[in-house]
């Protein structure tokens, strides 16, 4: 079999193609059993998977616009935006107008908020190690390289 029929297993024009050679195939069961993995244990300590990823996010960056959060947690803005004035009421966040833009909203964490998701990445932290398990720091690395490139080449023009 040449390459290029090697490759054509993994396009679903292909009569080569083979939905468990698919990369999406594996991404998409991945990114849900990584969810319903972590939302059992997030439960646990009352918070959701969209507060998980924006708390995380904010813990790296402290301070963000609503649109970069809902960027980088990968959420339409409307529900980062649910999700974040439900984290304000909580205390985990503060919210309010860019002094640059008044248009533009900002998010930063709290002290409080700090404190939640230090004690969540404890509590899952057996999750996250076990899913990386028997993979090396290059073989992450990898797996991070070819991810971004993927994603990178799906990006907006």
């Amino acid at each position: 079999m040449s390459d290029s029929d090697n490759l054509n297993k993994y396009k679903p024009a292909s009569e080569n193609f083979e939905f468990r050679e698919y990369p999406f195939y594996w991404v998409m069961r991945l990114g849900s059993r990584y969810t319903q993995t972590m939302e059992i244990q997030l439960k646990k300590v009352n918070m959701n998977i969209t507060s998980w990823r924006i708390g995380l996010i904010l813990r790296e960056n402290g301070t963000l616009s609503m649109t970069e959060v809902a960027k980088h947690a990968v959420g339409r803005l409307p529900t980062i935006t649910k999700s974040v004035y439900k984290m304000q009421e909580r205390g985990w966040v503060d919210v309010k107008q860019s002094e640059k833009d008044g248009r533009v909203t900002m998010v930063g964490i709290t002290d409080k908020g700090l404190e939640t998701i230090n004690t969540v990445i404890g509590s899952t932290s057996k999750t996250i190690d076990r899913a990386f398990d028997g993979l090396n720091k290059n073989e992450t690395d990898q797996l991070n390289i070819l991810l971004q490139k993927v994603f990178n080449n799906l990006a907006d023009d």
